[in-house]
């Protein structure tokens, strides 16, 4: 089992997400498939777990969809500059 994800990571994986330049294949799956056990942080992947059939689908993505994960993505990296 690895280490919880800090909202940085979680951001960093996002944006690789929406990049297509994933760690690995399943990195989006395995991200909104494992519950987070920081609840804050666990609502941005439900979040990106009621996306995915907007997002991780050959074409067309929905464009309001890709709009709130950039938009989680600024959220996050907000977060851990004021901790």
């Amino acid at each position: 089992m690895r280490k919880p994800r800090n909202a940085d990571e979680i951001a960093d994986l996002i944006e690789r997400f929406l990049n297509g330049a994933s760690a690995y294949p399943q990195e989006w799956n395995d991200f909104v498939e494992h519950s987070h056990p920081d609840k804050a942080l666990d609502t941005y992947r439900k979040r990106c777990d009621l996306l995915d059939p907007l997002v991780n689908c050959p074409d067309p993505q929905d464009p309001k969809a890709l709009q709130e994960l950039r938009s989680m993505v600024q959220e996050l990296r907000g977060r851990s500059h004021s901790s």
